[in-house]
């Protein structure tokens, strides 16, 4: 799979492209998600899917999540193993908390969903795109406890410090929520999955409380 270059410092982990915490991009001059994707890489920006915003947690402890946006991806170069997979478009939203102190590094929350999609599915594709990505010298999938719910951890080492991803399936069929971490702590990546919890039954967070993700 290939990966969009560069990080941006919005660190919106947006991209079905491994570990990137990217500023989605590619949005059409009238973007309309009822429309076909008319040969596009992908279509993006704040409100193409204000269902899927909604389903983001509006705050993580008492820091409010920064560049909201939401989109689709449509082409082999965007959903990599996924196409293989009989998906032909992947919708998401997602949100940053970036860390003030380094550039390029904090946390993203993600929503995914595609008709059909399994969580294997989304996890596979993730590793294979970090493991294409520059400078990646390992990645390790594991299964771990999210949440309350069965979903896969991946850490990722580069030169630029650990990645780490979290994935888990809501109680809704096809959607599932994410977790990103560039330079990011297991306290404050715990904080974010429980944002997630916290946020209620109806997004399929699971029980309250931190993640039990398996280190």
């Amino acid at each position: 799979m290939s990966r969009s270059p560069g990080r941006a410092s919005a660190l919106v982990a947006a991209a079905l492209v491994g570990v990137s915490l990217l500023a989605a991009c590619s949005v059409s001059a009238s973007p309309n998600p009822s429309a076909s994707c008319n040969g596009a890489d992908e279509q993006s920006g704040p409100g193409f899917y204000p269902d899927l915003e909604r389903l983001l947690p509006a705050r993580v402890g008492n820091r409010a999540l920064t560049d909201v946006r939401s989109g689709r991806y449509c082409s082999a170069r965007t959903l990599g193993t996924l196409l293989n997979d009989g998906i032909h478009e992947l919708q998401f939203a997602g949100g940053a908390l970036p860390d003030p102190r380094y550039k390029d590094t904090g946390l993203a929350l993600i929503v995914y969903r595609a008709a059909g999609m399994t969580l294997y599915q989304l996890a596979d594709a993730q590793a294979l795109g970090a493991g294409n990505t520059q400078g990646a010298a390992g990645v390790v999938a594991r299964r771990a406890t999210i949440a309350g719910r069965s979903g896969i951890r991946i850490d990722v080492t580069v030169q630029s410090g650990p990645e780490m991803l979290f994935f888990w399936p809501t109680s809704h069929r096809g959607l599932f929520e994410a977790v990103t971490g560039i330079g990011a702590t297991e306290a404050q990546v715990e904080a974010a999955v429980a944002a997630f919890a916290a946020a209620g039954p109806a997004l399929g967070g699971g029980s309250p409380g931190p993640s039990s993700a398996t280190p």
